[in-house]
C-alpha cells in the first residue's frame, strides 16, 4: 500500500515538473510588430527653446480653493499661438473651462472613432524652502548640460509641447491623418482635472464624438526595474489606481494633563493609525499587472520565468514575493499611507480632538467602499469618526490586444528600437479618468527615459528633461500621428 502511494507521489511530482518545464520552455518572446525607421530630422534646439519658454510661465495649480492663475494661462495660450502658427491657422480650437485647450484635426475618414492625445498645462508649486536645492532655478527654463530645466519639463508641458511640435511638423508637410485627432490640454490636472479634462470630455460627448483611445501621461521608459531584464522597458499603462483620502477624528475628554483619562484623543488616533498600518489590505495579482508579467517573463531569469509561466500553481509564491517590495508591492496591493496627524496645542493641555489623514491608492478590482469598510472594521472604535475627504474609483483596465494598443506599441518599436514594450499599471492618477465613459480604451505613456534618480524629479527638485530625449518624444508623436488609423 505504502509502496504504491510512494510511486503515485513520485509520478505526480514528475508530472508536475514536466508540466512546469514544458510551460517554461514554451514561454517565448513574440516577434516585434514594428521595425526601426529612419530618424526624422527636427531642430531639437529650437524645440527645446520653445519648451523652455513655456516653463518660464508659472501656470501653477495650488489647490481646489485657490483661484486660477488666469494671467499665466493666458500668457501660455498666447505663446502657443505664436510658437505654432500652422496649428493656430489650420486646426479648430476651443477654449474650454476658461483655460483648457482642445484642437480638432479632421481625419480622412471622419466615421472612424477619434484619437485623443493629451497633456496638461498646469504644474505643481515648488515646495517652499527647497528652491536653493535646485541646480537651476525651478522656473528658469534654463538650457544647461544638454537638458531643459524646470517645472513642467517632466510633468507635463513636455507632452503638450511635444504634441504641438509634431502637429506643426505634419501640418506644414500637409499630412491628413486617417483618424480624426484631438489634442486635449487640461489646465487643472494637478488638482483633479474636473474643470479641464472633465469639461473637455463632456464637450466631446455632447458633440457625439466617438473615441477609439486616449493617450495621456503616465508610464515611461525605465531601466533596471525588472530582475534580469537588461533592455529598457516602455510601459504602456492600461489602468490607473483609484484614490482615497480619509480623515480620522478621535474625541475624548479634554482638560489638564495632570489628571488624564485612561484613553486620550491623541492615544486613540495613534491606536487607529497603528491598527490601519498593521492590517494592510491583502495583496492580489490582477490585470494589468498579470499582463505585464506575462509579456516580460520570456526575458526574465529562468527561475522567475518558471514561476510566471506556471501561475496556476505558483501564484501564491509570486504574490508573496511581490508584496515584500516597494514599487512591486504597490503593483499588487491597495497601498496605505498615513500622511497628516494633528492634535494638541500645549504640553499640559489634553486636546478634546485629534485628527489624522490617511491616503490609499486603490488596486483595480477593488472599490472605495471596500476600503472604507476595511478601515471601519480595523479601527473598531466608536470614538473615531471616519470621513471621506476625496476619492475616485480605480479605472477600468484597457485592452492590450486592441488595434489602438498595437498602433502605439508599433510606434514605440519603430522610433525606440532598443526598448521592450509592455502593458503596465499607473500607480498615481491622470486626467484619463475623465474619459472613462467616452473612450473605448485609455492608455498612459510618454517615451521619457527614466534612470534611477529621475523618479524623484517629478513633483520634486531638479525637474529636467534631456534635449536628446525630448527629441525622441517629438519623433514618437510624429510617427504616432502618421500611424493613426493605419
Amino acid at each position: 500500500m505504502f509502496k504504491k502511494l510512494a510511486i503515485l507521489i513520485v509520478l505526480v511530482i514528475i508530472g508536475l515538473v514536466g508540466v512546469i518545464g514544458y510551460n517554461t520552455v514554451m514561454n517565448t518572446a513574440p516577434e516585434k510588430t514594428g521595425t526601426a525607421i529612419a530618424s526624422v530630422k527636427i531642430d531639437e534646439m529650437a524645440a527645446a527653446n520653445r519648451l523652455a519658454e513655456a516653463v518660464r510661465i508659472k501656470t501653477i495649480s495650488y489647490s481646489h480653493d485657490a483661484p486660477v492663475e488666469a494671467d499665466a494661462f493666458d500668457e501660455l495660450h498666447a505663446l502657443i499661438e505664436t510658437s505654432y502658427p500652422t496649428v493656430a491657422e489650420k486646426l479648430e480650437k476651443q477654449v474650454i473651462g476658461g483655460y483648457s485647450l482642445l484642437y480638432k484635426w479632421e481625419g480622412r475618414d471622419p466615421d472612424l472613432p477619434a484619437a485623443v492625445l493629451m497633456g496638461h498645462l498646469d504644474v505643481v508649486p515648488v515646495e517652499e524652502g527647497t528652491e536653493q536645492n535646485w541646480e537651476q532655478p525651478p522656473f528658469s527654463g534654463a538650457i544647461v548640460n544638454g537638458a531643459i530645466w524646470g517645472r513642467g519639463t517632466l510633468d507635463d508641458k513636455v507632452s503638450v509641447f511635444g504634441l504641438l511640435e509634431a502637429a506643426e511638423y505634419h501640418l506644414k508637410a500637409g499630412l491628413k491623418p486617417k483618424q480624426t485627432i484631438y489634442l486635449a490640454f487640461g489646465h487643472d490636472e494637478e488638482i483633479g482635472g474636473d474643470h479641464g479634462a472633465g469639461k473637455i470630455s463632456k464637450y466631446l460627448a455632447d458633440q457625439g464624438v466617438k473615441v477609439a483611445y486616449t493617450l495621456d501621461e503616465g508610464m515611461v521608459v525605465v531601466n533596471d526595474i525588472m530582475p534580469g531584464v537588461s533592455q529598457p522597458i516602455a510601459f504602456i499603462a492600461l489602468a490607473e489606481k483609484g484614490y482615497l483620502t480619509v480623515e480620522l477624528t478621535a474625541t475624548a475628554e479634554g482638560g489638564h494633563s495632570s489628571i488624564p483619562p485612561r484613553k486620550t484623543a491623541v492615544g486613540k488616533i495613534a491606536r487607529a493609525i497603528a491598527r490601519i498600518e498593521d492590517n494592510r489590505l491583502p495583496a492580489a495579482l490582477r490585470r494589468p499587472v498579470t499582463d505585464m508579467f506575462e509579456t516580460l517573463s520570456p526575458y526574465m531569469p529562468l527561475s522567475l520565468k518558471a514561476v510566471i509561466s506556471n501561475r496556476w500553481l505558483l501564484d501564491p509564491v509570486l504574490v508573496s514575493q511581490l508584496g515584500k517590495g516597494g514599487a512591486t508591492n504597490a503593483m499588487v496591493r491597495t497601498t496605505t499611507a498615513a500622511t497628516i496627524i494633528q492634535g494638541g496645542t500645549k504640553d499640559n493641555v489634553l486636546p478634546s480632538t485629534a485628527k489624522a489623514v490617511v491616503n490609499f491608492r486603490i488596486l483595480p478590482g477593488s472599490t472605495v467602499q471596500g476600503v472604507i469598510d476595511h478601515v471601519t472594521q480595523v479601527v473598531d472604535d466608536p470614538d473615531v469618526k471616519i470621513e471621506i475627504k476625496q476619492g475616485n474609483e480605480p479605472s477600468k483596465v484597457s485592452d492590450h490586444t486592441s488595434g489602438s494598443y498595437r498602433q502605439i506599441k508599433r510606434t514605440i518599436e519603430e522610433v525606440l528600437p532598443d526598448v521592450l514594450v509592455s502593458p503596465g499599471l499607473m500607480l498615481a492618477g491622470s486626467d484619463s479618468k475623465h474619459y472613462e465613459d467616452l473612450a473605448e480604451n485609455s492608455y498612459r505613456f510618454i517615451p521619457m527615459r527614466f534612470g534611477p534618480d529621475d523618479l524623484g524629479r517629478v513633483h520634486g527638485t531638479n525637474e529636467r528633461i534631456l534635449i536628446k530625449n525630448y527629441g525622441e518624444i517629438i519623433r514618437f508623436y510624429i510617427r504616432l500621428m502618421e500611424n493613426t488609423g493605419n
